[in-house]
């Protein structure tokens, strides 16, 4: 494109100068006391000599003239077909810039389609990984409601939401709102044990062991808030579940982290 550009723009300036010389010319036979024609010229000779010398004049002239002319039109034809060329490159490019638009917008859907299957897939693979290990850590106790409350809340792990005094009523359980004594207290009642609704409550039921002898199914406190301010269900293997403020229903380990320095050896087994 810059290479046209700069060609025609050469052939406009030569057409220009040759216009220039050609308008000199005639102003030039304008502005002479007789409008001068070839004719003229040869007519007004004194001799032959003279005759033959103007011939010769005129001749050359008009061969100049005629010789700028076929230039001119030469270059004017040549310019024509660089502007041909150029409008039809203007042309090829604004439909590669049309192709490359719609290009990138396709890309883009992609790439954003690709980010959220990618993004699904981690949510399921997590929430499987999540349910699994939920599942193996559980060592098969005797007692059937045991098994009960430690995997009845799996369906809520990734899909459900922290609300201060959720899971106390049907709509709040059906969308898995629950605080951390309304999902400790419903996760009992589906194995048919009744217990309290809130940590003040429900660290008075059953009794209290030591750390050394926790198992799976039994209820473990953490002093947040206030003293025993959070209460979740021990699974095994250092962890327990629970609806904390951050993640809802989840797993969470108890061995490191916030939840090691906020538990302070309360355990209480139903």
């Amino acid at each position: 494109m810059e290479k046209l550009e700069n060609e025609t723009k050469a052939l406009k300036e030569s057409m220009e100068k040759r216009k220039d010389i050609l308008r000199d010319r005639a102003l030039s036979y304008q502005h002479t006391d007789m409008h001068v024609s070839y004719l003229d010229v040869l007519l007004g000779s004194t001799s032959l000599s003279d005759f033959v010398e103007r011939v010769g004049a005129v001749a050359a002239i008009a061969e100049a003239d005629r010789t700028l002319l076929e230039q001119q039109e030469k270059e004017q034809q040549e310019l024509d077909s660089k502007k041909i060329s150029l409008e039809k490159k203007l042309t090829e490019l604004v439909n590669v810039k049309s192709n490359l638009v719609t290009l990138k917008a396709h890309l883009i859907k992609q790439k954003n389609e690709y980010v959220l299957l990618n993004k699904q897939v981690k949510e399921e693979s997590r929430k499987k990984e999540a349910a699994q290990a939920y599942i193996n850590v559980f060592p098969g106790k005797s007692n059937d409601y045991i098994s009960t409350v430690v995997n009845v809340g799996k369906k809520y792990i990734g899909n459900s939401k922290y609300v201060f005094g959720g899971g106390r009523s049907v709509s709040d359980i059906a969308s898995g709102r629950f605080d951390c004594s309304g999902f400790v207290h419903w996760a009992f009642a589906q194995a048919g044990v009744n217990i309290g609704s809130t940590t003040s409550a429900i660290r008075h039921d059953g009794r209290q062991i030591s750390p050394q002898e926790m198992q799976p199914g039994d209820l473990v406190f953490f002093d947040t808030y206030k003293k025993d301010g959070h209460v979740g269900i021990y699974i095994g293997d250092g962890k327990f579940i629970g609806s904390q403020t951050s993640t809802g229903v989840a797993i969470a380990d108890m061995t490191q982290g916030y939840w090691k320095n906020a538990f302070k050896g309360r355990v209480v087994r139903i």
